[in-house]
């Protein structure tokens, strides 16, 4: 799932980027619909996200630095009055050229202190 495959083109994952930049990044790809969502893995494991939630979070939800890999980033968001938050985890890829969002996976969260995420 995270390997390429040699029938894909040539595409490598962006190395760490500044958060402002990260998000201007996303913004940009989200307009453009260059997004990748693994839906046989989120269903698979049973996370029970759509892809309004994937893409809400990664628009609105504040990112932050994965703690283990370079140039993997995670955004979380929730609505004020769910009870849960959508945490998704992406890296941001080129091939060709061309930029995309490529998101790990996507599930829902306990929202700490039943908090708003996000703006």
């Amino acid at each position: 799932m995270y390997g390429n495959s040699s029938y894909e083109p040539q595409s490598r994952r962006l190395p760490w980027m500044d958060l402002g930049e990260v998000r201007k990044a996303v913004f940009e790809l989200l307009e453009e619909d260059r997004i990748d969502i693994p839906w046989g893995h989120i269903q698979a494991e049973g996370h029970d996200v759509t892809e309004e939630e994937i893409r809400t979070t990664l628009e609105k939800g504040p990112f932050e630095l994965h703690e283990d890999v370079d140039g993997r980033y995670e955004a979380t968001f929730s609505e004020r009055e769910f009870p849960l938050a959508v945490l998704v985890v992406f890296e941001l890829w080129e091939a060709d050229a061309l930029r995309r969002i490529k998101v790990l996976t996507g599930y829902h969260v306990p929202k700490p202190w039943g908090r708003a995420l996000g703006r």
